[in-house]
């Protein structure tokens, strides 16, 4: 199993996301992280404060979004029940693993700019739930990156590629139309807009409370042996997929507040 399959085994996700496929392409950069994440992903403090995100997504979604379509309209003129009911399994994946990637994603942003990052958080080893082991075994599928349908999302949302949540309702035969005709207005909202970057600030400060030191600035990695310019490419990267998995946190909960999925997973409403 390659490290960045190992990557995505903690954190549940029965794939590998697309982030770390593109930080694993740095030759050494995963060989000297993982390590030194691997310890704080495992730990329940991790989950809890992934879900907590979700939460606070939830709340800024609902402040400003009263969705047209729903599970009754989807089924009426789009989708068959069993695909609605893949459409919310696979949202159920990227609900729970695209936060936990984004504190995972500002961690490494932070350790850019400071010696040494964590160390503060709690060391309970985390135990995969039915709910994980469900969400491990389910199927995600992909459009490809260049399928026209993602066109006007990457140009709409000022992305270099098309993410992977849009990637994966895509290829849901005539989803994507209908809830991107929801959801391109919405994202022009300032409090949607504001609370993806609240998202973004969380994360980020959040990273002290990993379980275990993460060290891993710019002279640590040269030491690794990884050249100016992969460092330079990574910086950049991570920055990019810091920002966009917090906007990607708040359009999965609007997808799923379309679908009627509005239980919290730690906190109740603001």
């Amino acid at each position: 199993m390659s490290i960045a399959e190992q990557l995505a085994r903690a954190l549940c996700s029965p794939f590998v996301p697309s982030p770390v496929r593109e930080i694993s392409l740095s030759q050494g950069y995963l060989e000297a992280i993982w390590p030194q994440l691997q310890p704080s992903v495992r730990t329940s403090g991790f989950l809890g404060s992934a879900l907590y995100i979700a939460d606070m997504s939830l709340n800024g979604v609902e402040a400003v979004y009263e969705p047209l379509l729903s599970r009754e309209s989807l089924r009426d003129h789009t989708l068959s029940e069993e695909e609605l009911d893949r459409l919310v399994s696979v949202l159920d994946v990227f609900h729970r693993v695209q936060p936990q990637l984004l504190l995972l994603f500002a961690a490494l942003g932070e350790a850019w700019e400071r010696p040494q990052v964590g160390g503060m958080g709690r060391s309970e080893v985390r135990i995969d739930s039915y709910r994980d082991l469900m969400q491990l075994r389910t199927t995600v599928p992909f459009v490809p990156v260049y399928d026209t349908s993602l066109l006007e999302i990457v140009r709409e949302l000022q992305l270099k590629a098309p993410p992977d949540l849009y990637r994966a309702v895509a290829s849901f035969s005539g989803y994507l139309p209908v809830v991107w005709g929801e959801l391109r207005h919405l994202v022009t909202y300032p409090e949607f807009r504001r609370r993806g970057r609240a998202l973004y600030y969380y994360a980020r400060a959040s990273s002290r409370f990993l379980a275990s030191p993460l060290t891993a600035d710019r002279a640590t990695l040269r030491q690794y042996g990884l050249a100016v310019g992969d460092l330079d490419a990574l910086e950049a990267s991570i920055e990019g997929v810091t920002s966009s998995l917090a906007m990607m946190v708040m359009h999965c909960s609007a997808m799923r507040v379309g679908l009627g999925l509005t239980s919290r997973e730690v906190v109740q409403r603001d």
